[in-house]
């Protein structure tokens, strides 16, 4: 069985390798071209080494040789980057190969058939490729292959000045001054290791938190695709045609805090033509929340039928959800049992208030929740059961605490006196118009804050 991918396997770390490498050609290049070039120059303003066509051709050749291959390696590189595939392993070894020859062979041209002698080599200015060869070596993000590469350029240098040294051309004295140089390149190769040690972990990290941000990302897309499907769901569950209950004009809306929410809304007629109406609204907001309303929904759908007065109503659903909900969590809830002559008993379930303004006297009636939320105490008995009649033009406003707890960007929550103001102005319009009229003024006056809770309302017009 196979172990886990490798982060260094990774097609990400891969294609980071092959352009570091195109950079890495594009950088060589530029430094073989500009030897070749004060070559070129040299030979116009009648150097002496330059001059010597025994010198001056094999090395306008081997600078010709590495720009080329470069030039060539650098192409290539760039069509395996656009491709997203890997470096051909017969090109890494040729680049390594042609980077340790051409600072060695220029200096073993100069070391045998240089007129000025064998010791112009250790001195040549060919000889600063080798640190160039040996830095960019880090781009290929091998520490062992640095490391090679400073070793060999060492072991290079070190054979010309103990050939040199042979020769007769280099006093004993002088040995321990030439040899510090190779020795300098061993420990370029050396430093040039650790660099790449540190840059492949950097990549190798970056990469790592790329792919966990990816997958978080993805993980975080499916989390709200499911979300949103939650919410379409629960939005699917409220009415979307108003009663068939003659004198009435209702209508309702709701918005979750989140992508699902703990309000809902729902109307139901019964046998007797009246009209069950209820406003709910469960602790906190999102998807546990969600949850419990569509069971009280639920719960409220069954029981309508078996009930006569909106007392029984209530304690029925109480009985039920007592049992489901774990402790901390209730529900508080408003019901309104219409009839099509105007008479509305209202009963509360910790929820309030209720607005009914009254188009006669053009004023606003606010009716608090008594009685404890539904799922705290099993036996709790609920009443006084208000008893209303409404009038034409009269206007009955159900809604949840997230309309007056609305804040604004300063922190002040629209609240109870401001909600009240707005029932009475939006009243004289249609039910559908007076929502949108009190959600644009809650909405407005919160403009640029987050919104805090789910805002659920129902509006019963009498006409």
């Amino acid at each position: 069985m196979s172990g886990p991918k490798s982060i260094t396997s990774t097609a990400s770390f891969q294609a980071r390798l092959v352009h570091a490498e195109a950079w890495r050609t594009a950088i060589t290049g530029a430094c073989f071209g500009l030897v070749l070039a004060t070559w070129l120059l040299r030979r116009a303003l009648g150097g002496v080494d330059a001059a010597s066509d025994a010198i001056f051709y094999p090395t306008v050749a081997l600078l010709g040789l590495g720009v080329g291959y470069q030039a060539l390696a650098f192409v290539l590189a760039r069509r395996h980057v656009a491709r997203g595939s890997r470096l051909p392993v017969s090109q890494f070894i040729a680049g390594i190969a042609i980077d340790a020859m051409v600072p060695f062979g220029l200096l073993l041209i100069l070391h045998f058939r240089s007129p000025l002698g064998d010791t112009v080599s250790l001195t040549s200015p060919a000889i600063m490729l080798y640190p160039i060869v040996i830095m960019l070596s880090v781009l290929r993000l091998r520490v062992r292959l640095s490391i090679l590469v400073g070793l060999l350029a060492s072991v290079g240098h070190a054979i010309l000045v103990l050939d040199t040294y042979r020769r007769g051309h280099l006093d004993v004295h002088a040995l321990p001054r030439a040899m510090t140089y190779g020795a300098l390149l061993a420990m370029s190769g050396a430093a040039a290791g650790v660099l790449a040690h540190f840059v492949r972990a950097y990549i190798r990290e970056a990469i790592q938190e790329a792919e966990n941000a990816e997958r978080s990302a993805r993980s975080l897309a499916s989390v709200e695709h499911e979300l949103g499907i939650a919410r379409d769901i629960q939005m699917g569950l409220l009415p979307v045609e108003p009663p068939p209950l003659p004198g009435f004009d209702i209508a309702g809306m709701a918005r979750p805090a989140a992508h699902a929410g703990g309000d809902y809304y729902d109307w139901q007629m019964i046998a007797d033509g009246r009209c069950v109406v209820a406003v709910a609204d469960v602790t906190g907001h999102g998807i546990g929340p969600a949850l419990v309303m569509a069971v009280c929904r639920a719960y409220a759908r069954a029981t309508v039928p078996m009930v006569a007065s909106a007392e029984e109503f209530l304690e029925r659903i109480n009985g039920l959800v007592s049992k489901d909900l774990s402790t901390g969590r209730f529900i508080t809830m408003a019901v309104a049992i219409v009839s099509s002559d105007g008479h509305v008993d209202l009963l509360s379930a910790g929820h309030g208030p209720t607005f009914l303004y009254r188009a006669g006297t053009r004023s606003v009636e606010r009716f608090g929740g008594a009685g404890l939320p539904l799922g705290i105490m099993e036996e709790e008995r609920y009443t006084p059961t208000e008893r209303l009649r409404m009038d034409p033009g009269d206007v009955l406003v159900m809604l949840t605490d997230g309309f007056m707890e609305r804040s604004s960007v300063e922190g002040k929550m629209y609240g109870l006196e401001r909600l009240t103001q707005t029932v009475a102005a939006s009243s004289g319009r249609s039910a559908r118009e007076t929502i949108e009229a009190i959600d644009a003024e809650v909405t407005a006056f919160g403009a640029g804050a987050a919104q805090g809770d789910d805002m659920t309302i129902v509006v019963l017009k009498r006409v």
